[in-house]
């Protein structure tokens, strides 16, 4: 029996050594046991992370606030019910543990947790997706575009397809874009993580990804600031990439889009706080546009 023993645990250590890399768990570095564990809708994340963190996800399934996703009564989607973009889905609340998980990716570099971030916006995206190609079912022009907070009512409780949506995505979304960083904060991380979840969002969409968007300055760090702060801190910061707005009127034309339909452009950040960086960016978008163009937002996390 102490032999047994002991070539158990021999055996035991060799399989720690020589097993894959991703046998443990990403966050919390436990050991996964047998084979990588999926979420109820097949979502690939359980490749990098064991059942217990998988359980520690804070997603949001039911969004309460039509316009920006919030799972939460939202008061500032009361206060301003018309914006320059459509609505807003987010995958997870922004709590302390994806706050640290973002850290990761985001300042210290791990590309691993890019790839399970970019896997865990799947189910919203599929979500708005599936809102948006419902409401353009039903004439979409006056369900969602210029109603403002009440027309969006009339689709918020669309069901959760969550297979649906995809195969859906490559009629819904014209082109998909994303933040830009400054010069400053690319050569800082070098990455843009707002680029790398589009790049995957466009995969799924079956979508060009454009750069419709410029930073004309650095607003500064956003995290210790407050909604006014923020508000005011975002005036006047991003500006169109010409060429990726020449290249979106060159895929309207050659979808024969009439003149009256509006172009369908997904926007992708990582973190909604206030709204006001996709606020303004809808904004530039929508301006730079010589014909209608709806802007969506996707995100990671919602605050």
């Amino acid at each position: 029996m102490k032999w047994t023993a002991i070539l158990r645990s021999l055996f035991s250590q060799s399989v720690d050594l020589l097993g894959p890399p991703d046998a443990h768990c990403l966050v919390c570095g436990g050991r996964r046991r047998g084979l990588p564990p999926r979420s109820a809708d097949g979502l690939r994340i359980g490749d990098w992370l064991c059942d217990g963190c998988l359980a520690c996800i804070p997603w949001i399934r039911r969004p309460a606030c039509p316009r920006c996703g919030r799972p939460v009564f939202c008061p500032d989607c009361i206060r301003q019910p018309v914006r320059a973009f459509e609505m807003n889905r987010s995958a997870v609340r922004y709590n302390d543990d994806m706050k640290a998980w973002l850290a990761l990716y985001k300042f210290r570099g791990d590309e691993r947790y890019g790839e399970v971030l970019a896997e865990m916006m799947l189910p919203a995206f599929e979500r708005l997706t599936a809102e948006v190609s419902a409401a353009a079912g039903d004439e979409a022009g006056r369900v969602v575009s210029g109603t403002g907070f009440a027309g969006l009512k009339k689709i918020a409780g669309w069901p959760d397809r969550m297979r649906g949506g995809r195969q859906a995505a490559g009629q819904v979304w014209h082109a998909v874009t994303y933040v830009p960083v400054s010069r400053e904060r690319a050569e800082e991380r070098g990455f843009n993580q707002s680029e790398r979840l589009a790049r995957a969002a466009a995969m799924r969409a079956n979508a060009p990804l454009l750069p419709l968007l410029r930073r004309i300055r650095d607003s500064g760090k956003q995290s210790q600031r407050g909604r006014s702060e923020r508000l005011r801190a975002m005036r006047a910061v991003f500006g169109p990439d010409d060429a990726g707005i020449r290249r979106l009127a060159e895929l309207r034309a050659s979808c024969g889009n009439r003149a009256s339909e509006p172009v369908r452009v997904l926007l992708v950040d990582d973190i909604y706080t206030t709204g006001s960086t996709v606020e303004a960016c809808a904004g530039a978008i929508r301006a730079a546009a010589s014909y209608p163009v709806q802007v969506y937002v996707l995100t990671w996390a919602r605050s």
